[in-house]
């Protein structure tokens, strides 16, 4: 996962969010709503492969009901089949401006519902490169570090593996 931190911002943004409400939790599944959820991701650093429906993604985003249409999702998520009972989370992005609202967690938790609910047993994330705010909201939101990865190797220096049993 390329992305910078969901729940993160300047501190500006900390001191004077205002909080969203009428936010709603889906799976994206219309045409119209995936384009917004790709273009959501790819402005959040997630590569165009990983929002690829050959690869088997799943998009979900929270959608703020009172925003004007260009600006009613306000974050997405992207997942994929992983081994046996698993699925990556691997792309997540909060619209910049409601960043430190919660907004990042809560596009987590309801992911993870939304799966267990499908029957995967685990979500799991591998964050690449500067991952250190992404690795945070997923530690906040119930992720634990893999020491090896599903064949049993060593999940090595490269990456960061975190996951969240369901």
């Amino acid at each position: 996962m390329r992305e910078t931190d969901p729940d993160a911002g300047g501190d500006n943004d900390l001191h004077s969010a205002t909080p969203v409400t009428g936010i709603v939790f889906r799976r994206l599944r219309a045409p119209t709503e995936r384009k917004a959820a790709k273009r959501l991701l790819a402005d959040g650093g997630a590569l165009a492969t990983t929002v690829d429906r050959n690869n088997g993604s799943v998009l979900f985003g929270l959608w703020d009901l009172a925003a004007p249409d260009p600006e009613a999702l306000v974050a997405a998520a992207a997942t994929r089949p992983a081994d046996a009972g698993a699925v990556e989370l691997c792309a997540i992005v909060v619209r910049a401006g409601l960043r430190h609202q919660g907004l990042g967690r809560r596009l987590v938790a309801e992911v993870a519902d939304a799966l267990r609910a499908k029957g995967a047993a685990r979500l799991v994330s591998r964050l690449e490169g500067d991952h250190g705010p992404v690795a945070a909201l997923l530690r906040r939101a119930g992720f634990v570090a893999a020491i090896t990865d599903a064949d049993g190797q060593s999940a090595g220096m490269e990456a960061a593996r975190l996951y969240l049993e369901l």
